[in-house]
């Protein structure tokens, strides 16, 4: 029996201690993150120590939904900040011409019927490619 001394952050995570290297090498521990499982040698066996994958998967989302809220609030009250900076002349709107409502078609490109018995099969092709 060995006593260690660690600190245990207050806040939710999948994990509830964090050991460091010299602390795994004392124990000759070995972590296998993929299936969250901490081996090491014990008197008559090997120790295994088993976390639930369904709770740290949840940890880990709660803590990236965080993470992605509190990206969002900052960036919304960097822009509210830039916002309150700008010059009221410039936030008038720019006359645009409007947009055509139909589509032209291209005139460089070509339609090709790819058989007779179908005439719904074509393809498009450039008109102004070369014979080769």
């Amino acid at each position: 029996m060995e006593h260690l001394t660690f600190e245990v952050a207050n806040f939710k995570t999948s994990k509830h201690a964090i050991f460091g290297r010299p602390m795994l090498a004392r124990f000759m521990a070995i972590l296998h993150h993929t299936y969250l499982v901490l081996k090491m040698p014990a008197p008559n066996s090997v120790l295994s120590i088993y976390g639930i994958i369904d709770t740290s998967y949840k940890c880990d989302m709660e803590a990236v939904q965080l993470v992605e809220t509190l990206e969002y609030s900052a960036k919304a009250i960097d822009m509210l900040a830039k916002a309150q900076k700008v010059d009221q002349n410039q936030l008038m709107i720019p006359k645009m011409e409007p947009t055509p409502i139909a589509l032209q078609p291209d005139p460089n490109v070509k339609k090709i019927y790819l058989g007779l018995e179908d005439p719904s099969k074509t393809a498009l092709i450039g008109s102004d490619l070369s014979p080769k």
